[in-house]
């Protein structure tokens, strides 16, 4: 940009006559003529020179913009203060120039064009002129033609994105930045300035900012969102110009001529966009359109207006109606219709939705307080208001839907076949259009049948509209037919979308009101049926899958409207009808009727009939309606079905002259056109789904048990002529069934050829099926009938033995049960028979079969039910002890039982058959079967495909019932199939959606079915299952272990031990070099063995098969060695990442083995055997070595320290911990007192047995040795790693320097070698620790005996102290310039020999550890007291830096490896602690307190908690987790009373931990809680925006699971050091609590970070909230008795108080949209707010502690500081404005943060207060006497949050709403209130009339929101309302009811007083409360 050239009078040598010349001069080029510094030139007339330029005409427009630019700039860079010696003032100067601006950005067009080309509108120059100018002095004249230029920018904006050119740093963007600047500014400062435009100004300049808006918002390039913004700018101000209008009547035309049309377009587009992610701003424009199309069309002086419209059609018309100024908008919609603008179209209902809203804004202000909306009159300020709105509201709705019914009419008048795509489009906008408006008239409860003129005019209009759309729809479908074969697939794709309008709009229908249907349903049905028929002939294309969906959703609808009408069977049989109907239009000699389906082919009219009868929507509506019918219409519904059910044989029977084709042995194809085969299948397949699935949905109850099995009896009445015939005993055939059916009498040819006809198959899955399902049902009926009446409905089923008792049962002739057929026939077959007789007869080449297969199989487990409950009652009567028969009686009973057994037997194997041919691959007669394949639950979709899916669901669901009559072979087979579809065959893509869909609509496979039966514990619970299973398992693991062996001659040794020596020599050696690696199906492999090992790692009881346990383990042994192998010679070639995942998971599936192996105590065998495979010392090294040479390959395989490393690596080190933590646990318990003590008290209670009392003592004493042996090696294998630190120094020898030490470590091995020592040791500390537990009381011979077994290892127990202790000092220990110098400092040498890799300490280990010995022996050493009462002194030898570095997340493996030092000096700690035993009764004594490294050890521990208090940002996760070795060391140090800390030293120990605690808390955010409401749950649900994105959503959650471990550990080993102190140190701690939750600041005390905020409320710092937390902690950890405590607690509980009234505010209710990147500096306001609230309760609840009175009253009325406004928060998103850590710099504008409500919280919140509330009445009556009023208040603010919510107010002001269950759980909180009231009678008895008063105003709409309570929520509060009731005395009724008056309070009262007599009042109140009555 130019510099500012000279002021024109510094340019003059003399003033005067010659300076108008002067100023005509132009500027002397850059760079030529004398120039002064800017400094050197006076001011002195500088403005008044400016003004001559700009009035002048010498210079170009563009010069003197840049004067007054330059001018501007000059002025807004000078400082505001100092003396100005200008002549003309500054603010003359500044409305000058706004002037001129103004001047020249209003020039015409013309005229610029003509003198120059430059435009100044679109110089952004300009518009900075003009902001600095309305800035400087805001009431400088603003012209109102202003309006053009802003109408120009807008235009130009349009034009610039029309040609898609760029914003980044052009002048452009510039410009419209500063335009909005400008704009903005003038709007704020001046709301009016343009309110006196003409509105021909504001149309031009509004019109142009619509268009640009439109291009805009879906344009997401860099630069349209500040166009976007501009737009909306100008017209927010338009929308505020129609609303406060003078007189709007003057804009109506004008606005509907010319804006209408663009801004109806706008507010389609930006409907589309509302919901959408990618446009964020178009709810924005979105709203602002609204509101402009609000104020312009429906301004509240227009709404009179409005109301006094008629429909337009009807006659007389009244002349003021006729010269309305309103008619001009619907004879627009009429001009928009006729100009057929179809997108217009679509805005008609957004139009009347606007229309309704502001209609009853206005309603509803002109009412008086307490009335209701369609009951108000006409007031005195709105006498044009008509009486009643709904009325009139219906007739401008009957407005607005005229003009687009004419337009239907006139459509369905045409033929669909000559229009093309684009008429086709402007219907489809049409439709859409209806939509939108029935979608407003429905919400919006337009119309009201109680509303609705005599004549019934309304719904008569409404009834028009639907007819005029099926008549529509019926064009529409004969034209798709007819469309079916076109090539055009525009017009193929708006068929099915001008059908989803249509399904819609008629599901529009029934919500309003189902009469518009009229009373033909059966043709609403026959057209679903027919849109799905073609819809499926149309596959392939989009939008069918969507109209799939549709009619799917209005058919359920239907089922569900007709249920809440009590008509729900009607529908059904309506269904069924329609079913029967379907296909018979397609007779030649049928007259054609709408929806004719008869041009479509039969295969597509049965798939879109499955498809929609076998939908789960349709089938859920069914199945809800009949279980929520009530209990009397269920024998109702099925009587109805049973004359349905004869209307349907009746309808079969019809057929019998159409079967020809069929017998006559026609092929498949032509029998399929017959009309007996589309009725047999849709009997068969359709009709037998809807009446099984009635049958299957009836709930039968004790009430209408009776009826119920009645009408069943009809039902099966009806079947029986017709089943009968085909399972009589006399002969089992189907030629006198085929003849039933028929209704003929067929010769014995013609039923031979019947019998083969395919069709036959759906008519005994009729029959059987409805059987079935009739047989279920009565049963049902059965079991809840009185006694009499069960016993002669069993003898009619033939199952009698189901109702005997007593001695019923000693007659034998009882218990024999009738064939499974007696119910049709007395003399029936078996049902062996008659499956053997169809699975012979009947053709199995069609899906029929498949069906009629699967229902035998339904009727076998049926009978196999039957027989297993008539098999147990002859096991009762066989038993020994019953002496009811004689011998011959007793030998009947046995041979009944064999009958019975070998029945079952073979229902058994007839299901078994299709188990075996799975086995094989083949599906039989149904070709082979995909393994992918999946069903959706439907039996009606069953086919060829699908019946195996089908078949095994039914095998695993019922295996308990068909198992026990299974062969071995079958077993084996079952379980062999079992293996095979969970873990060998790859999962489906369905079970990949389904595994992701928590919702009801799934389909199952194979797999899913087999991990369902793998989950259930059945077949753990049964010893043949468990064992069937376990050898499958061993088998598949074999298979799966032998796909990874790289020589043939391998496979012969994987059931053998593997040598692992061999592995190990090679691996000493350096010799396992190359090899090979089979990679063929490398994914699959992987994929099944690590499944197989997962399942392993979690599956109970394969340890009770010790030889499946022992194969099983070997299996893996030779996994682990044959992964290693492949990673050691030729880890390139293959996926080491998956092999190392795959060798965790074999460690993972060792160490649950092992665990549930030592949970029992095993036979000397068994163990043996165990211990020679993994006991040996071969074994235990091997598990060490092989995790070190993983861990040094991994380098080579992972980069450096990423996440997936460290997961990997360290996981694996953890795992084998475990495993040497189990084995030493193990074989400790088996070495001390448990197995000796239980076997001596089982021999005490059973003398019986006392000759195998030696023998058991024998096996006891083996047990004990050998495991004494085990530990032994286990304790001398890691004796022998831990012998020196491990380097990576390759030199053999060689000298290093105590200082480079840490420099050469291989962290690798001493990660490794320390972890299995910590393993070792816990396990041995857990065995000592629960034989202490289980015999606290044991002798002193016993704990001789303990300690015995513990010496035994005090060597190696010591040596590893030693260990840990020199590691300690060399590795993490500044051992230059240290001023403390410790026992262990003065025996390291400055130099340490290095050989073979390791660092030679053997001689400081030796020295030491025979020290360690000798005091052992010679008793506990003479150490200075003072010794032991350490401080922090030492912490400065620390390697301050080092921690640091680990904290950041540096150096992993060294963070682990201090991580396992912890552990294993944590370990030995516990260990003595555990052995410390009085002198008397041991001469050894072990002081936990004698070790070396204590004083290093927690300073370390202290430096890093107060590092993770003092992080700014998020900890690295794996920092959290190595710190939990150090917490856990102190957490055994605070669990020892002999520790002697000093005070000082304690309670930095503590603040230490107190703020660790603050910092999780913040770092947790809303999460944050108390220790209470993390029982069961790992973390509270996070509220996350972007749940689609998986990774970041699995990282927060493994962040925030994270934090709560490490609080958690934080919290045990806070509460170890509490438990365990003195009065001194506890007087420490309560001193560290209560300066935490003062807030007094750790570095200034006159600083408290308790602080007030604004309207956001307060903060508080995390100590703060680490108070609270650790507070709650001390309550449950200290009695309450000690004085020490008790006379803290007034000054705790204020503190409480005053956090509580610091941070209360709306937003503690919200939080945080997104998760931040960085934690906020201060915790969560609302989790300490509710924290506070929990602790006070706690107080409170507390007997021992005194609350004082004032604390009480402020307890009270806590309820009403946090919950008062509660029902008028934002219930979305609100935005806050904070300060974060990243980076702010000063000056720069705070964040904008979006909040969202936070549900869940506010629930914990308000169950939180009504808790607090039930504690303060239940312990503090005297003071609650005192405050009745306060707890009045706070009851009364927490009932009004129960009010039902206005939608209106929900939907229009986005207020919060809970839902039901939310609210239904509140409101079982607050009746707790009430019930506490009950029992405080004495005190609050006479003031209960005051709450009772207050629940009766709210319920009877007497509340805030005159919305009253709902059903529900009355119905949960009941009980508490009763016990109001029943404290209040006679007088107080008499009182409450004059006080209540007439109106529905008084009603509401003689209800509940109704209803407390009848539920809730004793009988000595029969008397009371009558007068109410």
């Amino acid at each position: 940009m130019e510099s500012a050239a000279p002021s024109p009078r510094a340019a003059l040598a003399t003033p005067g006559a010659s300076r108008k010349r002067r100023r005509s001069q132009s500027p002397p080029p850059a760079g030529e003529g004398r120039s002064e510094p800017a400094l050197a030139r006076p001011r002195f007339g500088e403005n008044l020179d400016l003004i001559l330029s700009l009035q002048g005409k010498e210079l170009s427009l563009q010069r003197k913009i840049e004067l007054a630019f330059n001018f501007v700039t000059a002025e807004s860079n000078r400082p505001s203060h100092g003396h100005r010696a200008d002549s003309i003032k500054l603010l003359r100067m500044v409305s000058f120039i706004g002037n001129w601006v103004q001047s020249i950005l209003i020039l015409p067009e013309n005229s610029k064009r003509v003198s120059e080309p430059f435009d100044p509108v679109l110089d952004y120059r300009c518009w900075v002129i003009l902001r600095f100018c309305i800035e400087k002095k805001p009431s400088v004249s603003i012209s109102l033609n202003l309006l053009k230029p802003l109408g120009r920018v807008a235009k130009d904006g349009l034009s610039r994105v029309l040609l898609g050119a760029s914003f980044d740093g052009c002048e452009s963007s510039l410009l419209f930045e500063r335009v909005l600047d400008c704009i903005s500014f003038l709007f704020s400062s001046n709301t009016r300035a343009f309110f006196s435009a003409g509105v021909d100004l504001w149309t031009s300049c509004v019109i142009e900012a619509i268009h640009l808006v439109q291009k805009v918002s879906p344009n997401d390039k860099s630069g349209c969102a500040v166009l976007q913004d501009l737009g909306n700018c100008l017209l927010e101000q338009f929308s505020s110009f129609l609303r406060f209008h003078a007189n709007p009547k003057n804009l109506f035309r004008p606005f509907v001529d010319k804006i209408l049309d663009p801004l109806l377009e706008l507010l389609v587009l930006l409907n589309s966009q509302a919901n959408s992610i990618e446009h964020k701003q178009a709810g924005t424009t979105l709203k602002i359109a609204e509101e402009i199309l609000s104020n312009g069309l429906f301004h509240p002086q227009h709404l009179s207006g409005y109301f006094g419209l008629k429909n337009l059609n009807k006659a007389p018309i009244a002349k003021d109606v006729r010269g309305s100024y309103h008619r001009h908008l619907f004879e627009r919609f009429k001009g928009i219709k006729a100009e057929s603008k179809a997108v217009l179209l679509a805005g008609f209902g957004y139009l009347l939705q606007l229309f309704v809203s502001r209609a009853r804004n206005q309603s509803t202000s002109l009412a008086p307080r307490g009335t209701s909306f369609r009951n108000q009159q006409k007031s005195s300020d709105a006498s044009e208001e008509p009486q009643h709105h709904g009325e009139f509201i219906f007739e401008v709705f009957m407005q607005f839907m005229e003009p687009l019914m004419s337009e239907c009419k006139s459509y369905s008048q045409k033929d669909f076949s000559d229009l093309g795509v684009t008429k086709l489009v402007e219907v489809h906008c049409m439709l859409k259009s209806i939509n939108e408006i029935l979608r407003t008239v429905t919400d919006e409860k337009i119309y009201v049948p109680t509303e609705d003129t005599p004549e019934g005019s309304y719904l008569q209009f409404l009834q028009d509209i639907y007819r005029v759309l099926i008549l529509m729809a019926e064009k529409l479908y004969d034209f798709w037919v007819s469309a079916v074969h076109l090539e055009d697939t525009n017009i193929k794709k708006m068929l099915p979308l001008m059908f989803v309008e249509i399904v819609v709009a008629v599901g529009h229908f029934v919500e309003i009101e189902y009469k518009v249907l009229g009373g033909d349903l059966a043709k609403l049905w026959s057209m679903l049926f027919a849109l799905a028929a073609i819809n499926a002939s149309s596959k392939g294309i989009k939008p069918c899958f969507l109209l799939t969906s549709k009619i799917s959703s209005l058919s359920s609808q239907v089922i569900h409207t007709f249920s809440e009408l009590r008509q729900v069977a009607h529908s059904i049989c309506m269904l069924c009808n329609t079913v029967r109907t379907f296909r018979s239009v397609a007779g030649p000699d049928v007259v054609p009727r709408p929806f004719s389906v008869a041009s479509l082919s039969f295969h597509k009219c049965l798939e879109s009939l499955a498809t929609l009868l076998s939908s789960q929507t349709l089938r859920d509506a069914i199945c809800t309606s009949i279980n929520s019918m009530p209990e009397g219409q269920s024998s109702r519904c099925i009587e109805e079905l049973t004359v349905d059910l004869t209307d349907t044989l009746k309808w079969m029977n019809t057929c019998s002259e159409d079967v020809d084709l069929e017998s006559q042995g026609e092929s498949l194809s032509i029998s399929r056109k017959s009309v007996f085969y589309q009725k047999a299948e849709l009997l068969g397949r359709h009709l037998c789904e809807l009446y099984t699935s009635v049958l299957d949905s009836i709930t039968v109850t004790s009430s209408n048990t009776a009826l119920v099995a009645r009408s069943v009896e009809r039902l099966v009445n009806a079947i029986r002529p017709k089943l009968s015939q085909l399972v009589r005993n006399d002969s089992v055939s189907s030629s006198e069934f085929i003849c039933s059916v028929v209704g003929n009498n067929l010769s014995k040819k013609q039923c031979a050829k019947w019998q083969k006809i395919p069709s036959l198959s759906w008519m005994f899955v009729f029959f059987f099926r409805i059987y079935t399902s009739c047989r279920s049902l009565y049963r049902q009926s059965v079991g809840l009938m009185p006694p009499d009446l069960a016993i002669e409905a069993t003898e009619l089923v033939g199952n009698s033995f189901t109702v005997c008792c007593g001695k019923e049962w000693t007659n034998a002739s009882n218990v024999i049960a009738e064939g499974y057929f007696a119910w049709i026939v007395e003399s029936s077959g078996s049902l062996l028979d008659v499956i053997e007789t169809l699975s012979q007869s009947i053709p199995k080449n069609h899906s029929g079969f498949a069906m009629l297969l699967y229902v035998l199989h339904m009727m076998a487990l049926q009978r196999l039910n039957d027989l297993n409950r008539q098999i147990n009652a002859f096991d009762y009567l066989l038993e020994d002890n019953t002496q009811q028969f004689d011998t011959e009686d007793r030998g009947n009973t046995a041979v009944f039982k064999e009958s019975c057994c070998l029945e079952a037997a073979r229902l058994t194997n007839f299901m078994m058959n299709y188990v075996g041919i799975l086995s094989s691959g083949e599906n039989g007669h149904f070709q082979c079967y995909e393994i992918s394949s999946s069903w959706d639950l439907s039996i009606c979709s069953l086919d060829e495909g699908s019946f195996h899916i089908a078949t095994w669901r039914l095998l695993c669901e019922n295996i308990d019932i068909w198992s026990p009559h299974a062969s071995k072979k079958d077993l084996k087979s079952f379980f062999s199939n079992l293996m095979k579809f969970s873990f060998v065959q790859k999962r489906s893509c369905k079970d990949e959606e389904n595994s992701g869909n928590q919702c009801s609509h799934r389909e199952i496979t194979l797999h899913t079915i087999s991990v369902e039966l793998l989950c259930d514990t059945i077949i753990y619970d049964r010893k043949v299952l468990l064992k069937n299973l376990a050898s499958s398992f061993c088998h598949a693991l074999k298979k799966s272990v032998s796909s990874f062996v790289t020589r043939a001659d391998e496979d012969a040794f994987l059931d053998i031990s593997p040598d692992l020596m061999e592995i190990l020599d090679k691996l000493n050696n350096k010799k396992l070099v190359g090899g090979t690696y089979p990679d063929e199906d490398g994914v699959d492999k992987h994929r099944i063995c690590e499944n197989l090992l997962n399942f392993l790692s979690t599956v109970p009881g394969f340890h009770s098969n010790s030889k499946s346990f022992l194969r099983l383990i070997t299996h893996i042994l030779h996994l682990e060695r044959l992964l290693l192998l492949a990673l050691l010679r030729r880890y390139e070639l293959c996926n080491p990442i998956e092999l190392i995942r795959l060798f965790i998971c074999c460690r993972r599936a060792t160490q649950n083995l092992v665990s549930k192996f030592g949970k029992e105590y095993p036979e000397s065998k068994q163990y043996s055997a165990f211990s020679k495979l993994i006991g040996n010392s071969d074994s235990l090294i091997w598990l060490l070595r092989s995790v070190q040479e993983i861990i040094h390959l991994s380098h080579k395989i992972f980069e450096e320290h990423t996440d997936e490393k460290k997961n990997t690596l360290f996981s694996l080190v953890d795992k084998t911990s475990e495993i040497f933590s189990t084995l030493a646990n193990m074989n400790s318990k088996f070495c001390l007192l448990g197995p000796k003590k239980r076997i001596e008290c089982s021999l005490e209670h059973s003398a019986s047995e006392s000759d195998t009392s030696e023998h058991d003592a024998q096996t006891c004493d083996t047990l004990e040795s050998s495991a004494l042996e085990y530990v032994k090696i286990m304790a001398e294998q890691l004796e022998k790693t831990a012998t020196g630190i491990p380097v990576t120094v390759k030199d053999r020898n060689c000298v290093i320097k105590l200082e480079n030490c840490y420099d050469n470590v291989c962290w690798d091995t001493l990660l490794c070698t320390m972890s299995c020592i910590s393993g070792f040791l816990w396990g041995v500390v857990s065995a000592v620790e629960s034989t202490i537990k289980d015999y606290p009381v044991a002798s002193s011979e016993e704990r001789k005996v303990m300690h015995q077994y513990a010496s035994n290892f005090s060597r190696f127990i010591a040596k590893f102290e030693t260990f840990i202790d020199i590691c300690l000092h060399v590795l993490f220990m500044e051992n230059k310039d240290c001023g403390s110098v410790d026992l262990i400092s003065t025996r390291l040498p400055q130099e340490l020999d290095c050989e073979n890799g390791f660092l030679n300490i053997d001689a400081v280990m030796d020295g030491w550890t025979m020290h360690q010995l000798k005091l052992q022996s010679d008793g506990p050493p003479s150490i200075p007291s003072e010794s032991h009462n350490f401080g922090l002194f030492t912490i400065q030898c620390m390697k301050r830096s080092l921690l640091e570095n680990l904290l950041n997340g540096e150096g992993p493996f060294i963070a682990f490896t201090l991580k396992e030092l912890y552990t294993v000096s944590a370990a030995i700690v516990k260990l003595k602690g555990l052995l410390s035993f009085p002198r008397d009764v041991c001469r050894q004594e072990c002081n936990p307190s004698q070790q070396m490294s204590l004083d290093p050890m927690v300073g370390t521990a202290y430096i890093a908690l107060q590092k993770i208090a003092d992080m700014s940002n998020w900890p690295d996760m794996f920092s959290l987790v190595w710190i939990d070795g150090i917490l856990r060391y102190l957490e055994v140090l605070g669990t020892l009373p002999e520790h002697k800390l000093s005070k000082e030293l304690y309670a930095q120990i503590v603040n230490a931990h107190v703020r660790a605690i603050g910092k999780c808390i913040v770092l947790q955010g809303k999460s944050a809680s108390l220790p209470t409401h993390e029982i069961g749950t790992s973390m509270k649900e996070l509220n996350l925006q972007n749940k689609s994105d998986s990774v970041v959503t699995k990282y927060i959650m493994d962040r925030q699971n994270r934090l709560n471990s490490l609080k958690s550990r934080l919290r045990l080993s806070m509460r170890k050091f509490v438990n365990v102190a003195s009065n001194m140190h506890l007087s420490a701690t309560i001193q560290v609590i209560e300066r935490a939750l003062v807030g007094v600041n750790q570095y200034s005390h006159s600083i408290y970070e308790v602080k007030t905020g604004e309207s956001n409320g307060g903060i508080v710092s995390s100590d703060v909230a680490a108070g609270i937390d650790c507070l709650y902690l001390l309550l449950e950890t200290v009695p309450g008795n000690k004085r020490v405590f008790k006379r803290t607690v007034p000054g705790l509980v204020g503190a409480l108080f005053n956090i509580v009234l610091h941070l209360q505010s709306p937003l503690v209710f919200y939080t945080e949209k997104l998760p931040s990147l960085y934690p906020d500096f201060h915790p969560d306001a609302g989790a300490i707010v509710l924290m506070c609230v929990e602790v006070i309760t706690a107080f409170v609840g507390r007997h021992t502690f005194q609350i004082d009175a004032c604390h009480v009253s402020q307890c009270l009325h806590l309820p009403v500081t946090l919950f008062k406004g509660f029902k008028h928060l934002a219930g979305q998103t609100v935005s806050h404005s904070s300060e974060k850590s990243g980076g702010q710099t000063v000056g720069q504008p705070l964040d904008t943060e979006e909040y969202i409500f936070d549900r869940q919280f506010s629930i914990d919140m308000y169950a939180a207060c009504c808790k607090l509330l039930c504690t303060v009445l239940r312990h503090q009556q005297r003071e609650v006497g005192r405050c009745v009023a306060v707890l009045e208040d706070s009851v009364n603010i927490l009932l009004s949050c129960l009010e039902s919510a206005d939608p209106k107010m929900v939907r229009m002001a986005g207020h919060f709403s809970w839902n039901k269950e939310e609210a239904l759980k509140c409101a079982s909180f607050f009746r707790r209130i009430y019930e506490e009231m009950r029992q405080q009678r004495e005190i609050l008895g006479k003031h209960s009339i005051h709450f009772l008063a207050g629940y009766i105003s709210m319920f009877s709409g007497q509340g805030p929101f005159r919305t009253g309570i709902t059903r529900e929520i009355d119905e949960a509060l009941r009980p508490g309302v009763y016990s109001l009731i029943d404290i209040c005395e006679e007088s107080d009724f008499q009182q409450l009811h004059t006080y209540l008056g007439e109106g529905p309070c008084r009603t509401t009262l003689a209800n509940l007083v109704n209803d407390y007599k009848l539920h809730f009042q004793s009988d000595a109140h029969i008397s009371l409360l009558v007068y109410v009555m």
